[in-house]
């Protein structure tokens, strides 16, 4: 009975346990990877690797004596073992892989949504809107009404943009520029009267395209905007914002300003350029290139974005 079950017990099941293991974490994810490059590469390597674990264990199987020939060997003890090794290996790499694809579709839908509310609520900004109805309420003492009408109008459009739009995986890029020219042209309304500051706008009205993420540029200009305006000193801010091949390229330029101690929105620094590049690298995997550069008097960035 020894000689019958004993090589499957003392050196069958340890050749096995080789070449499950070995080709799990080596063999399969470097094809896998691209390690190796094709089929016959990988084919040649598991090959290698049965044939040298087979004659070690050849080796060993001789030390019993066993009456048996090459071919007998192997067709009895060399080759049932690596396909049911290999093929097991196989199994569990590919089980493996798709609950581990599950997970980090989990982790990133998850993600997705946690980025998106927070960025919700740090765009419903109470400063900003204050500094909105201070301008709309100025400009309503000043003229008839009709500047005024096309501003409630606009902070109207963005509010709807905020609560609804802004739930959807993807918008057309048309609507994102609207809410962006929306934003800008209320900005502007507060600057309107300084001859101090230099606004240069280059974002065309329409684009045909796929969708993008909702609210995903506005951070930028918003910083701009934050950072980059003073009443008492010299302010530039220079956007363009261009698409050639469903390839989206952002600039933005502005100077830089220290804030107030006073001013509250000086501790939330950072909280909305922070959340896009969390939803960058969670929705556009692989698929963005985001520069930012900065220097006490200025700051830039530059986004290059595939869409699909």
């Amino acid at each position: 009975l020894f000689r019958l079950l004993g090589p499957i017990y003392i050196f069958i099941l340890p050749f096995c346990f080789c070449l499950y293991f070995l080709n799990l974490y080596w063999l399969i994810p470097s094809y896998k990877n691209g390690k190796f490059s094709n089929v016959a590469v990988y084919l040649i390597n598991l090959f290698g690797v049965s044939f040298l674990l087979g004659v070690a264990d050849a080796v060993f199987l001789l030390q019993l004596r066993l009456d048996i020939n090459f071919i007998g060997y192997v067709v009895f003890f060399w080759l049932p073992p690596v396909v049911i090794s290999v093929s097991i290996s196989w199994w569990v790499y590919t089980a493996k892989r798709e609950k581990y694809q599950e997970l980090t579709n989990l982790q990133t839908a998850l993600g997705a949504s946690d980025a998106n509310l927070q960025f919700l609520r740090s765009q419903i900004n109470p400063h900003f809107l204050f500094n909105v109805l201070n301008s709309i309420y100025a400009t309503a003492l000043s003229e008839q009404a009709e500047k005024t009408g096309d501003a409630i109008q606009k902070l109207g459009d963005m509010m709807r943009f905020m609560l609804h739009e802004n739930t959807l995986d993807t918008i057309p890029l048309a609507r994102e520029i609207e809410y962006l020219h929306n934003y800008i042209n209320l900005q502007n309304m507060r600057i309107a009267m300084s001859d101090d500051i230099d606004i240069k706008i280059n974002i065309p009205d329409q684009y045909n395209t796929p969708g993008i993420a909702p609210m995903l540029l506005i951070p930028f200009i918003e910083n701009a905007y934050k950072h980059g305006i003073s009443f008492q000193h010299q302010s530039w801010i220079s956007v363009s914002l261009q698409l050639t091949d469903n390839v989206l390229q952002l600039d933005v330029n502005n100077s830089m300003h220290r804030a107030k101690e006073s001013d509250p929105e000086k501790q939330r620094s950072g909280i909305g350029l922070e959340n896009v590049k969390q939803r960058l690298k969670l929705l556009y995997p692989n698929q963005y290139e985001l520069v930012i550069r900065h220097n006490p008097n200025e700051f830039f960035i530059h986004l290059t974005l595939q869409l699909s």
